[in-house]
């Protein structure tokens, strides 16, 4: 079997959770080609869903070097549609997600604006809601603002953007962000604003409550008092 039916079965396995048969796919297809980008990232991804967060990092890192060769010499911006960008965009999306994960929001920045200046979509938006969060973690309130709105329009980043807003202090237009996300997904609401969150809650993917929870369980040391509080008032006197 050729490196690329090696590499393809990988990322089929990944998709289905069976991250032991992608291991060893991916891992015969650097036997085959050792310099194959996209085996490389392949293999990341089996030890960044493992959580050995290191080994993928160094993965990822070795992914996008290689992938760099292959990019054309100027920018296209044709994303991830040409396959000549693709594993590199794919390398540089799942480095942020690593650092994310270590809570080096520097470089989750770093790693998606190199993939922005490639892919102005940002994988069709989903690049923006890590990218905000990095800079809403780090304090750059207006670019958080600027980066959620480019976000995909989900429930969650409807009560982050209001988060955004009330921190800058657009009251008006946080609570109209939160409302929106409230009539989507309500069963965030008290996540938020009561129960602390120990841990996230698996099982349950397709429920309402099981999305809430881990939405609450990844942001919550970003809302203040004041937030929550805001955020409660704010729905309580839509509902009376």
């Amino acid at each position: 079997m050729l490196a690329p039916e090696e590499e393809q079965l990988g990322w089929k396995h990944i998709a289905n959770g069976q991250l032991e048969n992608a291991e060893s796919h991916f891992r015969r297809a650097l036997e085959l080609d050792p310099l194959r980008a996209d085996a490389l990232n392949g293999l990341g991804t089996v030890y960044l869903e493992w959580g050995e967060l290191e080994q993928a990092q160094e993965l990822f890192q070795m992914a996008i070097a290689q992938a760099e060769v292959q990019l054309p010499r100027m920018k296209r911006h044709t994303g991830w549609d040409d396959e000549l960008v693709r594993p590199y965009l794919r390398g540089l999306n799942q480095l942020s997600m690593t650092f994310s994960k270590m809570g080096y929001w520097a470089g989750v920045q770093q790693a998606l604006e190199e993939l922005l200046a490639w892919d102005q979509e940002g994988l069709q938006g989903r690049a923006f809601a890590l990218l905000g969060e990095a800079h809403l973690r780090s304090g750059h309130l207006t670019e958080a603002l600027s980066a959620y709105q480019k976000a995909p329009h989900t429930p969650e980043i409807a009560y982050t953007l209001g988060l955004v807003f009330f921190a800058n202090g657009r009251r008006k237009e946080a609570r109209q962000a939160w409302l929106e996300a409230y009539r989507r997904l309500p069963e965030a609401l008290p996540l938020l604003c009561h129960y602390p969150i120990v841990r996230a809650i698996g099982g349950a993917s397709d429920t309402n409550f099981g999305r809430a929870a881990r939405y609450a369980f990844a942001i919550q040391d970003l809302w203040t008092t004041e937030s929550r509080a805001e955020l409660e008032q704010c729905v309580a006197e839509h509902k009376g």
